[in-house]
Parts: C-alpha cells; sequence; structure tokens
C-alpha cells in the first residue's frame, strides 16, 4: 500500500516539475496589459480635444507608441516569470493579436484579447480621421443647424439655443438650407427664407480640415436684397438669435 501511494507521488511530482505549473501560474494582470488594453479607448477621449488633424495625428501616434512600449515592458515581465517570451515579440504590431498570444503562453484566460480587439475596433472605426471621410455639405449643413448658438466664432451673444431652431423661428420652418463648397476646407452653408414679408438670407462659413471643426462664423446677412453692414449686422443678429 506504501509503496503505491509512493509511485503515485512520483508520477504526480514529475508531471508538475515537467510542465512547471508552480512557476508558469505566477499572476501577470501587470498595468503594462490593461494599458495596451485600454489605449485605443484613451485615444478617442484625448482625440476630442484635438483643434486640429496636427493634434488628432500626434495623438494616436503617441498612443500607438506607448502602446509598443508597454508591450515591451510587459514580455519582460513575461520572462522573468519563466516563460520563453521570444515569439511575442513578432506580434507586438498587432495589439489584439500580440493580448492573446500573450494570453496563451501565460495559460490565462484570453478575454482580454476580446476586449483589447473590441477597444481596436472602435478606434479604427470612430476615430477622427474615419469619420471626416464621410462628412460631405449635407452634413455640414446639418451640423450647422444643430450648432448652439455659443459655437459661432464671431457672435458674443450666450445662449444655449441651436441654431437652425433660431433661423426657423425667425424666417419660418418653410427656410431652404443649401451648402456649397469654396474652398479646399471651406464651405458655405445658407438659409433662405423671409421675416414680415422681407427676403432673408444668412450665410455661414465652416472651416473642416478634414478631421476638426477649424471655425464656425456667420459671414453676412442679406435683407431684401441689401448685405447689412457691421452695425446692422450686429443688431439683426441679436434679433434673430437672442431675442
Amino acid at each position: 500500500m506504501d509503496s503505491t501511494l509512493d509511485e503515485l507521488y512520483n508520477e504526480y511530482d514529475n508531471y508538475t516539475n515537467g510542465y512547471d505549473y508552480p512557476e508558469k501560474n505566477i499572476p501577470l494582470n501587470s498595468g503594462a496589459i490593461w494599458f495596451i488594453c485600454f489605449a485605443p479607448v484613451f485615444g478617442l477621449f484625448l482625440e476630442r480635444y484635438a483643434g486640429s488633424w496636427i493634434v488628432g495625428a500626434v495623438i494616436w501616434i503617441s498612443c500607438a507608441v506607448m502602446m509598443l512600449a508597454a508591450e515591451l515592458i510587459d514580455i519582460r515581465l513575461v520572462e522573468r516569470s519563466g516563460y520563453d517570451a521570444s515569439k511575442l515579440k513578432a506580434w507586438v504590431w498587432l495589439f489584439p493579436i500580440y493580448v492573446m498570444k500573450r494570453e496563451r503562453l501565460c495559460r490565462r484566460d484570453v478575454a482580454k484579447s476580446a476586449m483589447c480587439a473590441f477597444f481596436c475596433f472602435l478606434a479604427l472605426a470612430l476615430n477622427g480621421f474615419v469619420k471626416g471621410l464621410s462628412v460631405d455639405g449635407d452634413y455640414l449643413t446639418v451640423a450647422v443647424q444643430s450648432s448652439s448658438i455659443a459655437s459661432l466664432d464671431n457672435f458674443t451673444g450666450r445662449s444655449g439655443k441651436l441654431i437652425g431652431d433660431c433661423v426657423n423661428a425667425y424666417m419660418g420652418e418653410d427656410t431652404e438650407w443649401s451648402n456649397e463648397k469654396t474652398d479646399k476646407d471651406t464651405w458655405t452653408i445658407t438659409a433662405v427664407g423671409a421675416h414680415e414679408n422681407e427676403a432673408l438670407e444668412l450665410r455661414f462659413v465652416v472651416v473642416f480640415d478634414g478631421y476638426a471643426y477649424r471655425s464656425l462664423v456667420l459671414k453676412s446677412i442679406v435683407l431684401d436684397g441689401e448685405e447689412q453692414g457691421d452695425d446692422d449686422f450686429s443688431e439683426l443678429a441679436k434679433k434673430i438669435f437672442l431675442d
């Protein structure tokens, strides 16, 4: 009986030693691996404050570089834990694949790789550069109508109202909106209607560099065929947007 128990113990000891079980299950939930997973979300958050495509490019390049650095740090941790991480270096450019290979090597759940893949997909689909490809005159027309009065760069009045609501209320619901691209990054959005039987035309100029809105201004107001000067322009703009 004792010899049988000894044999079973020896077999179990050989099995565990052969697979290095005690060493290979050292906890590996490092900050580096979590940073790799969540960095794309941080990038989407930070680009909300990017005022131009240059700033947006810096944000995403920095994000990718930091993710690569986190992978190199993580590889060192994996190696110190007793694993052969040499094959992981071939996948550092494909972040979700790297996370999956790393988790499999460490005999851990691959849920992190699914999460990383999902966040990377969101970053690719929702970043400003990709979204900018779908921006056209019709999109900008709706964007101007949906913008608040405070977003007008040349209007100092404070109001939480939307431009489209104010224009339609002053000029009537049958106001016609149109758009025209006047330069590489510049669009003119025009609203044509009437107020108290007088023809009225508002021209907004939007500068969009393919990534971010650079400016939105009310360029001119034409009343009964006459473009309004500075004083008349300011007075009529206040009636439209503040009264």
